[in-house]
């Protein structure tokens, strides 16, 4: 609203008023009285301010008839901007004010959404390249199958070979016992992890080994032969089975871990929170730091093994332990015949028995300083020595109690 010349009123209608003003003035070229007569003093005090405007024209001008309107319209619109500019220029200003939120707030989400594609297309070609590396890892996989099926057919064809030689050379026993041994060579080589597959080794060894309380009672007199837990290093047991004697060496403070070839017994290991891995032993001592470890157990493992992979597990063990550090070696003891027929033979898997004074030799050879064998598990029947007759017949009696049954098996401690 307006304040003109104390009336109140609105611009559109002092605009109007404005407009029926200009509409009063005869531009058609009348002269300069008629002009004057029909601006007349009965005009309504709101356009007050258009009295001004004439007052200010020379009659030269209001004679001209045009010139005035031009004048007047232009004077008016100036008059009507400096009356409405309280009204529209808060009005302009907030609509500016919004316009330029809104282009800021446009540029954001532009950026945004720029920065997003930017990080989606990284990670596309992140996923490229992972998918190229699975790939090329999938085509090196079935290149090593194809090279593994070929030197299978290799050592058959060599194999069958080697037996037509032989036949040709020597008779036909020394023929079916060589071809037996080159047989089982060949399972050993290239089809050892089809043996005993469909097998439950967990329940197999809790079968023929005794229950996890009944193996920690037997295995917790080797916790003393390593070195104290505060010496600095860890313990690896290899072929650690259900994780007793892992168990066993935590609670005592070790650092210690458990690797199997089979994933049964990681799979029931790592249930109870043990540290456990599936691996083979052997490899992971080549890929040890020498000099890192100070223990290495290794419980009903060593028959399994063939006397070049028995060798080089002594080997890779006597390189990874520090000075001080202590082998382990727990094996069944073919010097009892009971228990060979009871336990090793029981055990499709075992390879050969291990003589105890054999492998004290092989740990001597790759350079233990010292070499410490016991026999344990003595089997009852022993006792009755106690009870034999003196002379020569209770001697041979307990010779043969011995040699049956004896000790069941022993152990190998070799400190580096």
């Amino acid at each position: 609203m307006l304040d003109v010349d104390g009336q109140v009123v609105s611009a559109e209608v002092l605009v109007q008023r404005i407009e029926e003003l200009l509409a009063t003035i005869d531009t058609a070229g009348a002269p300069a009285e008629t002009v004057s007569q029909s601006v007349t003093p009965s005009i309504d005090s709101p356009i007050h301010a258009m009295r001004i405007i004439q007052r200010e024209m020379h009659p030269p001008e209001l004679a001209g008839g045009g010139g005035l309107r031009r004048r007047t319209s232009t004077m008016a619109k100036r008059i009507v901007r400096k009356l409405t500019r309280w009204y529209v220029e808060p009005r302009w200003t907030v609509q500016n004010d919004l316009n330029n939120q809104t282009i800021e707030f446009a540029s954001l989400m532009y950026n945004a959404v720029h920065n997003n594609l930017k990080r989606i297309d990284g990670e596309l070609d992140e996923l490229r390249r992972q998918n190229t590396r699975l790939k090329l890892q999938l085509v090196d996989a079935s290149e090593r199958v194809s090279r593994c099926r070929r030197e299978v057919n290799d050592l058959s064809e060599i194999a069958s070979f080697q037996r037509t030689l032989l036949q040709d050379v020597v008779g036909q026993d020394e023929v079916r016992v060589l071809s037996k041994e080159i047989a089982s060579l060949l399972d050993r080589l290239g089809a050892a992890g089809v043996s005993g597959a469909d097998i439950d080794y967990v329940e197999f060894e809790s079968r023929f080994r005794g229950s996890n309380a009944e193996l920690e009672r037997s295995q917790r007199r080797y916790v003393s032969l390593f070195p104290d837990p505060a010496a600095p290093g860890r313990i690896v047991d290899i072929g650690c089975g259900r994780g007793e004697m892992v168990g066993l060496l935590q609670r005592e403070g070790h650092e210690v871990l458990g690797i199997d070839l089979d994933a049964g017994m990681v799979e029931s290991s790592a249930s109870k929170g043990l540290p456990v891995v599936l691996g083979d032993g052997i490899h992971f001592l080549s890929q040890t730091t020498p000099g890192s470890l100070k223990g290495v157990f290794c419980a009903q493992v060593v028959e399994h093994l063939l006397t070049p992979e028995l060798e080089e597990l002594v080997r890779l063990a006597f390189r990874a332990l520090r000075d001080d550090g202590v082998l382990v070696i727990e094996t069944i003891n073919p010097r009892s015949s009971f228990a060979l027929g009871n336990f090793f033979y029981a055990d499709t898997s075992h390879v050969r028995p291990v003589h105890p004074e054999t492998l004290r030799f092989i740990c001597e050879q790759i350079g233990f300083a010292k070499v410490h064998l016991e026999e344990r598990s003595p089997h009852p029947s022993l006792e009755l020595a106690n009870e034999l007759p003196e002379g020569s017949v209770g001697q041979a009696v307990g010779t043969l109690l011995e040699n049956v049954f004896g000790y069941q098996d022993y152990v190998i401690a070799a400190t580096k």
